[in-house]
């Protein structure tokens, strides 16, 4: 295997290394640095090579493959190579055995679509299995912390202030990209304020791979029939994946929480056709678009 670009490793690498400084920056004297810095690493390594999560070596290795891709198809072959790991199944983060619950970063054995979104980008990101967890953790607690966000154990705590709870915020933060919702659609409607592209008015041709699809439909209609799920609350968002149109189609690969007739059987990480997704899950009114960017 080739090694990683020196450039692209230098740019995530300095970002990554920038976020940790910016979570110890507000702690004074060596000795409390010191302290956050071994909770730091200790959440690290609580998130690498467990039971719950693909060995790093492995990451490492898909990571010296897509090095050289731009972003867009990064997230996109990252997505697909999860979906063909196969055996993912779905679980609600907030739910028993769930990673907010657990307090965990990674969990690759189990997820739902907003972990998955953020393993994939954060993946994509990044130059090795341990800096996706270092930057994770800058991104999904950005302004935080050590000390707030992350306890002795090494857990980090999801009900910190820092953390974006409702996909709407995570859209309007812009660090999952930017909103390219216009772009991709002939008209606009807006729900809750969130500006989206009605499911008859998408412009397939215009979207892209590794584009974020962030699903909305109505917030006070029931869950059923579409992949909100059942314990989450109410919002105008209610679900997101990862485009992947590398083979030909226009394809979304997320969490599923619920099985297709014909198409997939279980819930978990699966792939299926964006139009033919939004003709069967016919709960969702349109979509949210957002684009990463290089560093």
């Amino acid at each position: 295997m080739k090694p990683l670009n020196p450039l692209i490793s230098w740019r995530r690498g300095a970002l990554a290394g920038l976020l940790l400084c910016c979570m110890i920056a507000p702690v004074r004297g060596s000795g409390d640095s010191d302290r956050l810095l071994e909770r730091f690493q200790k959440m690290v390594r609580s998130n690498l090579d467990t039971s719950h999560v693909v060995a790093s070596d492995r990451l490492d290795a898909a990571m010296r493959l897509f090095q050289d891709l731009p972003l867009g198809e990064r997230v996109a072959a990252w997505a697909s190579w999860f979906a063909d790991l196969g055996g993912i199944e779905y679980r609600y983060g907030r739910g028993p055995g769930g990673y907010v619950t657990e307090g965990r970063i990674c969990q690759d054995d189990s997820t739902d679509c907003v972990l998955f979104m953020y393993r994939v980008t954060e993946l994509a990101r990044s130059t090795s299995a341990e800096e996706a967890v270092q930057f994770a953790f800058g991104t999904r607690f950005y302004g935080a912390s050590i000390d707030q966000a992350v306890r002795d154990d090494g857990t980090v705590d999801y009900d910190n202030e820092a953390h974006l709870e409702y996909s709407e915020d995570m859209i309007h933060s812009e660090i999952w990209g930017k909103d390219v919702t216009e772009s991709v659609g002939l008209s606009l409607e807006e729900l809750g304020g969130i500006k989206y592209v009605p499911s008859a008015s998408i412009e397939y041709g215009a979207l892209q791979n590794g584009d974020i699809i962030w699903f909305v439909g109505d917030p006070a209609g029931t869950a059923l029939g579409s992949e909100a799920d059942p314990e989450s609350p109410p919002t105008v968002v209610q679900h997101v994946g990862i485009l992947d149109r590398r083979r030909g189609e226009v394809d979304l690969v997320h969490a599923a929480a619920r099985p297709i007739l014909g198409v997939y059987d279980h819930p978990g990480v699966v792939r299926i056709p964006l139009q033919a997704y939004l003709h069967r899950v016919d709960r969702f009114r349109g979509i949210v678009v957002t684009r990463l960017v290089e560093f």
